[in-house]
């Protein structure tokens, strides 16, 4: 039976979860398409529908041509129901993955400890959830796709690993990482991914297909190119604090060399076999590399990062790592509020700049701490 406190804390964390998407459903039905991404997931459904390029350079649509066929259902209903499904199917997938997750780690009070979680990752979450960017549902999938890892269930883990690849192409750390954790993996995402290159050649032409296959190949070529007059949130805003900035090969080199580490450290861990931790240091390598080392990361698209925040944050606390567990939350806090703050300090423009250094200097940190962490395990088996 719950206790007073669980109560308060159930019905605050639920209520907060609620009025989110009742204000992300309210903005959409005053102010339309305002302020949103899925304007370019329109587009580009009645662009596969007519036959007409999908593919307009880096500022457009930069996903594979399976996610037209995702989305049609969304497009087809009228607005702005479509729309608010579309959040709805991202809402959904964050709150059942983290309480699921809160639910094993909390023993003794599932409800508070939701709630913490709750107040870490939600915040993070807001913008790409009210302008419908996809990275809500890629972060999503990648909680659901843990906690799979977790129970040892390697199908519906696939299936949750390949469909954040149709989210964005930003999934594909993901599938690597999850490779180099979980042997089992193998076959089942291989399967996966033939499905997913293969599913738009069964909505249009061949020939079609293929030439979007090659505009896509080009497009995401040209998006590790810096857009004229464009920074993003990524390692190079904590490197433009120095006057260094990375292009060209070495940036391509230093997404190789970081992919390198974090695979074999994937490896190392994944020796404990489906283990909690394991799945949590999955879902934490791979938020982390995703937020420094792939194109186009703007403040919004931390929500890929906020659930592996709040989650190592109660791991940690449940575990007894006090220190590790108040790293974390600080991280995560200074995440949501110093952004506030400076906004309101000094306008939206300011804090807009802030972040793309500040999001991924504390990214950095949060890595730095898994890491260690998996390093202190590796150590520790080895000597047991």
């Amino acid at each position: 039976m719950q206790t007073p406190s669980e109560k308060v804390a159930r019905s605050i964390s639920i209520a907060l979860w609620l009025i989110t998407f009742v204000a992300v459903s309210g903005i959409l039905v005053a102010n339309g398409l305002a302020r949103s991404v899925t304007p370019i997931y329109h587009a580009a459904v009645e662009h596969w529908l007519a036959g007409q390029p999908l593919y307009y350079g880096p500022k457009e649509f930069n996903y594979l041509p399976s996610f037209v066929q995702f989305f049609r259902p969304f497009q087809a209903l009228p607005k702005p129901v479509g729309d608010i499904l579309w959040r709805l199917l991202a809402f959904a997938g964050l709150f059942i993955g983290l309480r699921n997750f809160v639910a094993l780690l909390a023993k003794e009070r599932p409800e508070r400890d939701f709630l913490l979680v709750t107040l870490l990752a939600l915040p993070m979450c807001v913008s790409a959830l009210r302008n419908g960017q996809s990275s809500a549902q890629l972060a999503a999938c990648l909680v659901l796709a843990a906690w799979y890892l977790y129970r040892g269930q390697w199908t519906p883990a696939s299936f949750w690993i390949c469909l954040s690849l149709v989210c964005k192409p930003l999934g594909l750390p993901g599938l690597g990482l999850a490779l180099m954790m979980f042997p089992h993996l193998w076959w089942r995402l291989g399967l996966g991914l033939a499905l997913v290159l293969g599913l738009p050649y069964g909505f249009a032409s061949f020939d079609y297909v293929s030439q979007m296959y090659a505009d896509f190949a080009a497009n995401i070529a040209a998006c590790q190119v810096p857009t004229t007059g464009r920074t993003f949130a990524d390692l190079n805003g904590v490197l433009r604090l120095f006057g260094m900035e990375l292009s060209g090969r070495p940036l391509l080199l230093s997404q190789v060399i970081a992919g390198g580490i974090l695979a074999m450290l994937a490896f190392f861990i994944g020796q404990r076999g489906n283990s909690l931790e394991g799945a949590l240091a999955w879902l934490g390598l791979t938020g982390s590399y995703i937020m420094l080392f792939t194109p186009m990361n703007e403040g919004n698209s931390y929500v890929m990062l906020a659930p592996a925040l709040g989650l190592w944050a109660l791991w940690a606390l449940r575990q007894g790592h006090l220190r590790w567990a108040a790293a974390v939350i600080g991280i995560s806090a200074a995440m949501n509020l110093l952004p506030e703050f400076v906004s309101l300090s000094s306008g939206a423009n300011v804090a807009g700049l802030f972040v793309q250094f500040w999001y991924p200097l504390m990214t950095l940190f949060f890595l730095a701490i898994l890491i260690h962490w998996i390093l202190q395990d590796v150590l520790a088996r080895r000597h047991g």
